[in-house]
């Protein structure tokens, strides 16, 4: 239903056409950060206790946007999606097994306030992504959560438009994910349920055409 829902949004966006609601469609790139943490549990019927554990990993990422303008108010409403997979590995990428991540999708509104030759704004949404898992034959996955969601909060700078109706921005954001669940079953012992959460960082650069 979630994508169903961002699909018709992110076309309602590009469809839109009103003189006193004027938008725009774009592109960004940047650097990104997820760090996680998993909460201690005890394997099986072990009664040795597996410590907390955090990791983090960042890499480059690319994302499409779509924004329109509410009227005459300095409020956008917009989604982003980013039309790639994320492949995360334990054991900083020497384990087979991990999660497939992708349709990253964050919908938000923006507050926009003119600065100088541009504008600074603040924006805030909700992120939500499909989640794949992928296991190594030594592990039986019997359940695990299948979305990767949280609240969003950025802040970036915006130049005005040129003759040609580009834009360039600046952006900082920060994604606080829900916690997610994994039951596992490994070399005969009791199933086991593992709980973590994290957050995502994120600086990028983008362009978009205003319309």
């Amino acid at each position: 239903m979630k994508k169903i829902i961002s699909i018709l949004f992110g076309a309602s966006l590009l469809l839109t056409t009103s003189a006193q609601s004027a938008g725009m469609v774009g592109i960004k790139i940047g650097q990104g950060e997820l760090n996680g943490e998993n909460d201690s549990y005890t394997p099986g019927t072990a009664a040795s206790k597996v410590a907390a554990q955090s990791a983090d990993v960042s890499n480059e990422y690319g994302a499409i946007f779509a924004e329109i303008g509410l009227g005459d108010s300095p409020i956008s409403v917009g989604v982003e999606y980013v039309p790639f997979e994320a492949n995360i590995r334990l054991d900083k990428g020497e384990s087979s097994s991990g999660a497939d991540v992708k349709d990253a999708t964050t919908l938000y509104a923006l507050f926009a306030k003119e600065a100088g030759a541009g504008s600074l704004y603040v924006k805030a949404g909700y992120f939500m992504a499909d989640v794949t898992v992928v296991q190594d034959g030594q592990t039986i996955v019997n359940s695990h959560d299948d979305k990767l969601e949280g609240p969003m909060v950025g802040i970036g700078f915006q130049s005005e438009a040129n003759s040609i109706g580009l834009i360039f921005r600046g952006e900082l954001t920060y994604t606080e994910l829900d916690s997610v669940s994994i039951t596992t079953t490994s070399n005969g012992s009791s199933s086991v349920k593992k709980t973590g959460d994290g957050d995502i960082t994120t600086f990028s650069v983008g362009v978009a055409k205003s319309f």
